[in-house]
C-alpha cells in the first residue's frame, strides 16, 4: 500500500509540475510585417538640364531657308502629384528654361557680308501630367501650354565676306552706300507643348527623371529693318518648333 501510495503522489507531483510549466510558456503573436510603400502625392522642385533642337522659317519669305536651330539647355520646375487607389497619378508642372538653341546664317555667296541669327532663348511650359505608380517607377505622358522668348536677327558685315570686295559686292563697310549694321527683333511666342517621360524614386524625398518635349510656337510676327535695302525691310512672319530632351532631379516634399 505505501507503494502505491507513492506512485500515486510521484504520478500527481509530476502532473502538477507539467501544468505549471505550461502555464509559464507566454505565447505571442508574431511582429507585423512592415511593407515599405512608396506614394507619389506631394509637392516637389527641382532641376533639369538637356538638349534641344528644332527649326525656324520665314514663310513671308519664300527665298528664305529654313533655319534648324541646336543647343544646350537648363532650368528649373514645380509641381504636385496626386496618386489615386489604382495607382494612376494625376499631376501639375510648371517649369523654365534657359536656352543656347540658336542657329547662325550666312550668306551662301562667298562676297555677301550679310547674317542672321534665329535664337529660341528663355522659354517654360505649364502642363498637367498623367502617370502610373509601378511603386517607385512612374512612366507618365504630359501636355500644356508652351511660351518662348524668341530673337531674330539680320546684319551685316565686313567680317562675313570670304572672298573679298570685288565690284558689285554687298560690302557693309563705313563710309560706303552700305553700311554696316545690326537690328534684332525679339518676340515672345505661345502654343504647346506634348510630350512623355519616366520618373523615379531613390529615395522616399528624391527623384530622377528623363522626358521628351515637343513644343510648336505657331507662326509670330517681327519687323525687321535693312537700312541698305528698305524695299526688303518689314514684317517678317517665322513658324518655330523646339524639341527637347532632358534629365532632372526633383525633391519631394
Amino acid at each position: 500500500m505505501f507503494k502505491s501510495l507513492t506512485l500515486a503522489a510521484s504520478a500527481a507531483l509530476l502532473f502538477t509540475s507539467s501544468a505549471i510549466a505550461a502555464d509559464a510558456v507566454v505565447y505571442s503573436e508574431p511582429a507585423p510585417v512592415v511593407v515599405d510603400t512608396f506614394s507619389w502625392t506631394g509637392g516637389y522642385i527641382g532641376a533639369h538640364a538637356g538638349y534641344g533642337w528644332g527649326k525656324t522659317n520665314d514663310v513671308n519669305n519664300l527665298g528664305s531657308p529654313e533655319k534648324k536651330m541646336k543647343g544646350g539647355l537648363g532650368g528649373i520646375q514645380a509641381g504636385y502629384n496626386y496618386q489615386f487607389d489604382n495607382n494612376m497619378v494625376l499631376g501639375a508642372e510648371a517649369d523654365i528654361s534657359f536656352s543656347g538653341v540658336k542657329k547662325n546664317w550666312n550668306d551662301t555667296d562667298a562676297y555677301s557680308t550679310y547674317y542672321t541669327q534665329d535664337k529660341i532663348g528663355t522659354h517654360g511650359t505649364v502642363r498637367a501630367r498623367l502617370g502610373y505608380a509601378a511603386d517607385r517607377f512612374m512612366p507618365y505622358i504630359t501636355g500644356g501650354l508652351a511660351w518662348a522668348d524668341m530673337k531674330h536677327t539680320v546684319g551685316c558685315s565686313d567680317k562675313n565676306a570670304l572672298g573679298g570686295f570685288p565690284a558689285g559686292s554687298t560690302s557693309c563697310r563705313a563710309g560706303t552706300a552700305r553700311p554696316s549694321f545690326e537690328n534684332s527683333a525679339s518676340k515672345t511666342s505661345i502654343g504647346y507643348s506634348v510630350g512623355a517621360g519616366l520618373e523615379y524614386a531613390v529615395t522616399n524625398n528624391w527623384t530622377l527623371k528623363a522626358e521628351y518635349l515637343y513644343s510648336n510656337f505657331g507662326k509670330k510676327n517681327v519687323t525687321i529693318t535693312d537700312p541698305n535695302f528698305p524695299a526688303a525691310s518689314g514684317e517678317r512672319r517665322f513658324k518655330t518648333s523646339l524639341s527637347e530632351v532632358r534629365i532632372g532631379v526633383n525633391y519631394k516634399f
